[in-house]
């Protein structure tokens, strides 16, 4: 434990999903999530220190370090809370190094400075092991520090009287405009026939692709100094769609009786199959990991994981069809909700687990898992569950102005890719965490420049 950390009370037992990340977590790749947040103004550092110890000694798990007992690991509270890293460009620190549970935080919050032409700018990021909580959770912290920051009263957090704990009783997948809820998975038969039919599908992990990076992707977020070393600034990229291109995708997906989320996902099966065929000349199957949200109610609790994962998989041929893909995906969401198999997935991992040593076995399988990951965010503002007053640029936080919120999912071995979805007032987001030393140089903004495209082809303008 480093210095001035002191352990104080009772431990905790982690969350099926949180025991899956800690036990997949290795120096390559440190199951970390990253919620982007853009704003404008005077951000002022020591404010926004406070609320954020403020806000993290709400949330047990945000200021907790991991204990093993008996080969088991929990958590256990401790005084070192997330750190603040500002202008880590300037400071020459490295804040994106793997989180080690034993010693530190899983949170931190790191600030970066950016040129602007009428204001000043400042990308926010919360960068979060998934052990601590998922990303939704993450974005209901970062709206409670932007409430506390503009002097606003915190929203209280259920108690346990409130909230029962059952992992499986929570809200489905929150794709654009979902508001339904998921039937609760408790059936081991129908837990096994999910598990017949994911080891039975075989998908292929993304291979090389040596090939020039295009010289620009749409409304790019670009580093204000190209010439910082990369270890210093966040390793994902993204890209938003303008308002007539999102209109004109939302009429397209209104014509087909299908969901943006659905566009979306067609368009990354279909460009992860191309990319495959490209590099290694392989036709082999794709499989996407969804998040699914598993919250049923409105209550506000402490930051953890409430979500489970549904696996979409298409083989090569299934990927050739742009309308036929966009259909069935289409139906699969309205299966998923309806038959609960993101719940399924936590159910499998509490029987799992159960045996000790058999989760860390299995995720050193030298097999591909899934392709990529997918995850939708969806209302940005809304899923950070804040009271702020709005602008035409975006929420407010005293004299700050939030302009967007961006998710990016980590990624794993075999697992080299994933890929997140995200409004934000009038804009839609895409953001991609690639592992270039796996794929290729720029292999993240080459992807993300092809999804963009095939989104827009689907819809019939490019």
């Amino acid at each position: 434990m480093q210095d001035g950390v002191q352990a104080q009370g009772p431990l905790r037992p982690l969350d099926p999903l949180a025991e899956l990340m800690l036990l997949d977590t290795r120096p390559r790749y440190p199951m970390g999530f990253f919620v982007e947040c853009g704003c404008e103004g005077p951000l002022d550092r020591e404010r926004l220190r406070r609320a954020l110890n403020v806000v993290v000694a709400r949330h047990p798990n945000a200021q907790s370090h991991i204990v093993w007992k008996a080969g088991r690991p929990f958590w256990k509270s401790t005084t070192c809370g997330p750190k603040l890293f500002w202008d880590p460009v300037a400071g020459g620190t490295h804040p994106w190094r793997p989180f080690d549970l034993v010693t530190e935080s899983g949170l931190r919050l790191i600030v970066f400075p950016e040129h602007h032409p009428t204001a000043t700018a400042w990308k926010i990021v919360l960068f979060g092991h998934h052990a601590v909580c998922d990303g939704l959770a993450a974005c209901e912290l970062l709206g409670e520090i932007w409430t506390h920051y503009a002097d606003n009263p915190l929203p209280p957090l259920a108690t346990l009287e409130d909230a029962p704990t059952d992992s499986c009783s929570e809200k489905e997948n929150q794709s654009v405009g979902s508001e339904k809820e998921t039937p609760i998975a408790q059936s081991l038969s129908a837990v096994f026939a999910e598990a017949m039919r994911f080891l039975i599908f075989s998908p292929s992990a993304l291979g090389r692709l040596d090939v020039p990076a295009p010289s620009r992707i749409p409304l790019e977020l670009e580093n204000a100094n190209s010439s910082v070393r990369s270890s210093e600034l966040p390793p994902y990229r993204l890209c938003a769609f303008t308002e007539d291109q999102i209109r004109t995708l939302r009429s397209i997906a209104d014509e087909r009786s299908v969901t943006l989320n659905a566009l979306i996902l067609a368009a990354s099966i279909r460009v992860f199959a191309a990319w495959n065929k490209e590099a290694i000349g392989a036709k082999g199957g794709i499989r996407v990991t969804m998040p699914v949200s598993l919250r049923q109610d409105e209550l506000r609790r402490p930051a953890e994981n409430r979500i489970g994962y549904a696996f979409l998989d298409r083989k090569f041929a299934d990927c050739q069809n742009r309308e036929e893909l966009i259909r069935t995906l289409a139906e699969a969401s309205v299966w998923i909700k309806e038959s609960g198999a993101a719940g399924m997935f936590i159910t499998a991992l509490e029987i799992l687990r159960k045996i000790p040593g058999l989760l860390w076995l299995i995720l050193r399988l030298p097999v591909c898992f899934s392709t990529a990951v997918v995850s939708n965010l969806g209302d940005a503002a809304r899923s950070m569950r804040t009271d702020l007053p709005g602008s035409q640029q975006g929420q407010m936080a005293g004299d700050m102005v939030i302009t967007h919120v961006v998710g990016v999912p980590p990624v794993r071995p075999r697992t080299a890719a994933s890929m997140g979805i995200a409004r934000y007032g009038d804009r839609l987001w895409l953001s991609c965490l690639a592992d270039e030393r796996v794929l290729g140089p720029s292999a993240a903004k080459r992807l993300l420049a092809a999804i963009h495209t095939e989104c827009l082809e689907s819809a019939g303008k490019t």
